[in-house]
């Protein structure tokens, strides 16, 4: 069965503790949606709950308008790759990816060619009779990919699949599954606290929080236009400044959208006076924490090419404008 998934009203609690709340969530056939959110928030109960393996107190699951409420784990036709790999240690990656096949009865030719096609697929290629500990982090990923793709599901759910690779081998399994998922079209949905993975793999990305979607977008959408005060503090670095004389009003701004110049310059007027705290070198990048004369203290985040050109050093005296800024009612809080 192929078409759109769709969470309606999904609610998931253990005991006295709600972890999914009322959940809604479409995922469009053939994307990746992005799950992005903090530990603890419910984003792998949720895809436990897709996949049939924990069941929900309320809501429904539909796969192309279908309910697949009733559907045991084994039939919802869903590849599951999971942080730990799960992976047999005593078979061969070749065997380790045929594994479910040879448990639906498939004929071996169809086995032996499917795993050939996915060995390939996934730049393993050579190393089709290693054991998962002749492999890297990276390697036996691939495998747990390549096996979940194996029985050609309809649906491709991902835990947090890279959280204990290295960050190199990361940024370069990730464009390896970008690829993957782009020459399938095989629907994924894919879980991760990292937002970094998020914007690179995600064809759209829902933040979720507290057991409930907070905002569901575009990289830049989530970025420039946060719906939400949790939004912005999750998805990049922000500011928050609470306006006097406004109650409840709350400002976002981002690091980048702050300028800074010498207070004594004179061809710069207006903006707020502040002092440069303090520096962190970020290779091409210099993040600078402002202390304001307000009390407030701001990090900004400028070029090191332009923060040299404007001679800018540690405890000078700043002008500081705010180029953009984004601000929060209690109510969206």
């Amino acid at each position: 069965m192929r078409g759109d998934i769709e969470l309606k009203g999904l609610s998931v609690s253990f005991g006295k503790e709600k972890v999914l709340k009322k959940l809604d969530l479409t995922v469009k056939e053939g994307t990746i949606m992005a799950i992005l959110g903090p530990s603890g928030c419910g984003k792998s109960t949720m895809l436990r709950v897709i996949s049939g393996l924990v069941p929900q107190n309320n809501g429904v699951v539909l796969l192309g308008g279908k309910s697949i409420d009733r559907l045991p784990p084994h039939r919802r036709k869903m590849g599951f790759v999971f942080q730990n790999y799960s992976l047999f240690p005593n078979l061969t990656v070749s065997r380790n990816i045929g594994f479910g096949m040879r448990m639906m009865k498939m004929k071996r030719r169809d086995i032996v060619k499917r795993v050939d096609e996915l060995v390939s697929l996934v730049g393993l290629s050579g190393m089709e009779k290693k054991r998962p500990h002749e492999l890297s982090g990276g390697q036996k990923q691939r495998v747990a990919i390549a096996r979940a793709l194996a029985t050609y599901p309809d649906v491709l759910l991902l835990d947090e699949p890279f959280g204990a690779l290295d960050a190199k081998i990361r940024k370069r399994i990730r464009r390896d599954l970008r690829s993957i998922q782009r020459e399938l079209g095989t629907t994924t949905i894919f879980v991760t606290h990292d937002q970094e993975e998020a914007f690179e793999v995600g064809d759209q990305i829902s933040v979720m929080n507290n057991g409930v979607i907070e905002q569901n977008g575009s990289a830049m959408d989530l970025y420039e236009r946060p719906g939400t005060e949790f939004v912005s503090r999750f998805v990049g670095n922000a500011n928050m400044i609470e306006l006097p004389g406004e109650e409840g009003r709350t400002v976002m701004i981002r690091p980048e959208d702050i300028s800074l110049r010498k207070w004594e310059d004179d061809d710069w007027t207006g903006g707020t006076k502040g002092k440069l705290a303090d520096l962190i070198h970020l290779g091409p990048l210099i993040e600078s924490s402002v202390l304001l004369d307000n009390g407030d203290t701001l990090t900004a985040l400028m070029s090191r090419s332009d923060f040299h050109l404007k001679g800018l050093k540690r405890n000078d005296e700043v002008r500081v404008k705010i180029l953009k800024f984004r601000s929060f009612k209690e109510e969206n809080i």
